[in-house]
């Protein structure tokens, strides 16, 4: 095989699997929402909220020495735990 066919079989290769690229793909691949979401009510809070109960948390963990995942686990179930109980304990706006 000359020079100019295995340059011409080389950008004929590479033309292929150019075209074919985009069809190989997954057109709209979306991750799936978080079964929780719509009831997170951490995500719901105001920011400063967030913001301090996230701190409580992170206070209560270095407090136990936690790292790593276990760090992660506890804080998790420690923000969902706080802001469960904030929002249960909230006064509701009387009706006018």
């Amino acid at each position: 095989m000359t020079l100019p066919a295995r340059a011409a079989a080389t950008l004929a290769a590479i033309a292929i699997l150019l075209a074919a690229g985009p069809a190989v793909c997954q057109p709209g691949l979306t991750l799936p929402a978080r079964p929780d979401a719509a009831t997170d009510k951490f995500a719901t809070m105001e920011k400063t909220a967030r913001r301090a109960i996230s701190v409580a948390c992170s206070k209560e963990a270095d407090e136990q020495g936690l790292k790593g995942k276990a760090r992660g686990k506890f804080r998790s179930a420690c923000k969902r735990d706080k802001a469960a109980a904030a929002t249960s304990t909230a006064v509701p706006d009387k009706p006018k």
